[in-house]
């Protein structure tokens, strides 16, 4: 164990939470004191580690991708289970029909988008509806299908790069791995590169303005 953590950078108290936590794999008992551990223990504590440390995923949504990598069926199948346990969840409809409008809107979003193959459980239409009814509580932003055009519009184009470059000479399990990476790590990024930009464009509006 002491030669994985060295080799993961994750340290050994970590390793045995996780052992203990269903997140990774035992190893091989080769004696009462030695137990050997190959690459898939290599990988997996690798993506906990980018998970945890990039992305902040809390230890019920790890248990949920674990639990995604033995997804049956198609590649699409695992991206979609992993979608849903990445994602966060949502919270339960109240009894207003602002939530059921929000998702009636969500819905429209998705399907003048062309995106056709979202499952209609998918997790994200309730999040988007959740997400919209917010904005509209605060009457600041836009909110319906053709307002917020150019976010679909940027989402879409980023989606589509990212899946073309995924890495297909890889089994399954690791082209999740570069989808959940891909997901978490560059989520950060775009956040990040987001708000760099709206300083300098901010600056070019309202450098000179000073208004009270």
């Amino acid at each position: 164990m002491s030669e994985l953590s060295e080799r993961t950078g994750v340290p050994v108290p970590t390793i045995k939470y996780y052992l203990r936590e269903g997140l990774l794999p035992e190893g091989e008992k080769r004696t009462p004191r030695l137990t050997d551990y190959d690459e898939q223990h290599v990988r997996r504590l690798e993506l906990l580690r980018i998970l945890r440390d990039a992305g902040d995923v809390p230890v019920e949504g790890l248990k949920r991708l674990v639990a995604a990598t033995e997804t049956q069926g198609t590649v699409h199948d695992l991206f979609a289970v992993a979608a849903d346990a990445l994602a966060p969840t949502p919270p339960p409809a109240s009894a207003d029909p602002s939530r059921a409008q929000a998702r009636e809107i969500a819905d429209a979003i998705i399907d003048q988008a062309g995106w056709d193959r979202v499952r209609a459980d998918s997790v994200d239409r309730d999040n988007l509806a959740v997400t919209l009814e917010l904005v509209a509580s605060f009457d600041t932003h836009p909110r319906g299908p053709g307002e917020i055009g150019p976010y679909v519009a940027l989402a879409d184009q980023l989606a589509r790069h990212e899946i073309a470059n995924l890495d297909d000479r890889k089994d399954r399990v690791g082209l999740l791995e570069e989808m959940i990476v891909g997901q978490v790590v560059f989520a950060t990024v775009l956040t990040t590169l987001r708000r760099l930009a709206e300083e300098h464009h901010s600056h070019e509006r309202f450098g000179d303005d000073r208004r009270d």
